[in-house]
């Protein structure tokens, strides 16, 4: 369960690198849960209901903080997974909150960006620090680059399956590290049976 279009197209790649190995995948937009109410605790909740249902193994949600507070939004959704976990047998959920938005996480490995882009090494690289808003900067580059009549969702999707955690510098701060550190609490042992 993702945002939008840019969270279908990278998170789930982003899963699969930090796993180690391919994962099957069905994409939901957090708007299209309307069916479970308001706010992204609720929504969680439906999530795991419909994740359960479909014998899924597990569910990965992730959530941009946009103009939101980081720890507000991230706060909701693992208080709606402990409320599950209180009435109901654990479902493995790995919840995540990109700050400000999901291309910050992509912004913040160079390497990543400048290989899946294809961009020449005299193209500056914004750090995410530098970058007002890391989903600009990443049009821009990709405007530079010679993928740019590609769509952006492809080269996003390139960049997601190169992201390599330990080059990201500002994973603290972007919440790249909280999601990783989840996802290898939540998804990996599913993986490993």
């Amino acid at each position: 369960v993702g945002d939008g279009a840019c969270d279908c197209a990278t998170v789930p790649a982003i899963v699969q690198r930090l796993v180690g190995r391919p994962v099957a995948e069905e994409f939901r937009p957090w708007a299209r849960l309307h069916d479970a109410g308001k706010g992204y605790g609720r929504k969680l909740l439906y999530a795991i209901r419909q994740a359960r249902s479909l014998g899924q193994d597990g569910l990965v949600a992730t959530v941009d903080a946009d103009g939101a507070r980081y720890r507000e939004r991230l706060g909701k959704i693992q208080q709606a997974r402990r409320d599950d976990r209180a009435r109901s047998p654990a479902l493995p959920t790995a919840v995540g909150c990109a700050v400000p938005h999901a291309e910050a996480w992509l912004l913040d490995d160079p390497v990543a960006i400048r290989k899946a882009m294809n961009l020449d090494a005299s193209i500056r690289l914004p750090t995410v620090r530098d970058a007002a808003s890391p989903k600009a900067e990443i049009d821009n580059l990709h405007g530079k680059s010679p993928r740019a009549g590609e769509p952006i969702l492809d080269v996003l999707r390139d960049v997601a399956r190169q992201l390599d955690e330990s080059r990201c510098a500002h994973a603290h701060e972007t919440g790249f590290r909280d999601f990783a550190e989840d996802l290898r609490a939540e998804i990996v042992p599913l993986a490993d049976r």
